[in-house]
């Protein structure tokens, strides 16, 4: 028996596949805006969408920082 939690009126398996693919679009550097508009999942892509481009921002300053190029 295989247990579905449900939040928002929707399958945790469908949320956490919208965040998945808003990661990985971001780290593509394109977003989906079908993706991003659906009704159900298009706040759980933003959520994912917006933690990855965080984690590349973050990079890309710790990068500066080891190349000397702080500011």
């Amino acid at each position: 028996m295989t247990a579905v939690v449900v939040t928002r009126g929707i399958a945790m398996e469908d949320a956490l596949l919208a965040y998945n693919a808003g990661r990985v679009d971001a780290l593509e550097g394109r977003r989906d805006a079908d993706l991003a508009e659906h009704p159900e999942t298009g706040a759980d892509y933003r959520r994912g969408f917006l933690d990855a481009r965080i984690e590349v921002v973050s990079m890309h300053a710790e990068l500066r920082k080891l190349l000397g190029h702080e500011g």
